[in-house]
């Protein structure tokens, strides 16, 4: 199998342009990806996570990658994109549970890096799980 190296670059965190709201806060993360000798830069997913009590424990939904069609291991790399979101935004955060956040819809930019590799499948279908 393949092995795919990411770079994950920053996450824009409560952005309204991204959908979020007062029942969701969504994070677009950006990040680079290179898969064999194909290099795609300025790639990203989005992060739904539920504002309300308890919801910081909770799995979040991650997007497909914007801009990429390729082989991919989605279970993998959705939980990679959980890891670089649960340490980039951490525990300062967790008052999405709160009611006071949804008061204020607005973007917080993180610039956090973190690089990662993982195996990813050589099936071209291998994109095709929903989100």
């Amino acid at each position: 199998m393949p092995i795919a190296t990411m770079a994950f670059r920053r996450c824009v965190v409560n952005s309204p342009s991204y959908g979020s709201d007062e029942e969701h806060v969504i994070t677009r993360i950006f990040f680079d990806l290179q898969v064999r000798d194909a290099a795609y830069a300025n790639l990203c997913v989005d992060v739904r996570q539920l504002v309300r009590e308890g919801a910081e424990t909770e799995p979040l939904l991650v997007s497909r990658p914007e801009g990429y069609e390729g082989p991919l291991n989605i279970p993998v790399f959705q939980g990679l994109v959980e890891f670089y979101y649960r340490q980039a935004v951490g525990e300062k955060w967790g008052m999405f549970g709160n009611t006071g956040i949804r008061m204020r819809l607005e973007d917080w930019v993180i610039e956090y890096e973190m690089l990662v590799q993982f195996e990813v499948s050589d099936e071209e279908n291998s994109l095709e799980v929903g989100t």
